[in-house]
């Protein structure tokens, strides 16, 4: 897998890859937000899932979606990879995306979804998209198998 520079390659590289529910919560969830992510809607779903691409699981997801874009393709939104959708919708806007990557160690919970040992290292995705008024409609905190990973930049001369 490599890690996309764009956001439209992300989407590129998510096509055909598929979501196992973990968990939904609906209206209830607080994200962790920082200052620097931007302002929090009023209300947010929360899922956690495993995406599996050729059946095989590659990282445990925690996402928190801003109710109101939720609500507008609910059921896509609980069967559907996120990210496709977003970008798809009409009445949802992307004004900026930003995601860091930590290199970190798996815990009993992701080793055991993700079918590796406990401690094998993974990466660490943080992915953060805010509305034109700086809202955050979107937090994705993903940890992939660091076996799968493969960062390549394009370092300007």
């Amino acid at each position: 897998m490599q890690m996309q520079t764009t956001l439209s390659e992300l989407v590129g590289m998510l096509q055909g890859d598929k979501p196992q529910l973990l968990n939904i919560s609906e209206g209830v969830a607080v994200p962790p937000l920082t200052d620097r992510d931007g302002k929090p809607a009023s209300k947010y779903v929360y899922m956690r899932r495993i995406h599996l691409r050729a059946n095989a699981p590659y990282c445990v997801i925690s996402i928190y979606l801003d109710e109101a874009v939720f609500r507008q393709a609910p059921e896509r939104f609980r069967g559907e990879l996120m990210i496709p959708i977003l970008t798809s919708l009409p009445t949802v806007r992307i004004a900026r995306a930003h995601q860091t990557l930590t290199i970190g160690t798996a815990d009993s919970e992701v080793a055991s979804h993700l079918q590796m040992p406990v401690n094998a290292p993974v990466a660490d995705v943080r992915r953060v998209f805010r509305a034109p008024d700086d809202t955050v409609i979107y937090l994705g905190e993903v940890v992939y198998r660091g076996d799968l990973v493969q960062l390549e930049m394009d370092l300007v001369p």
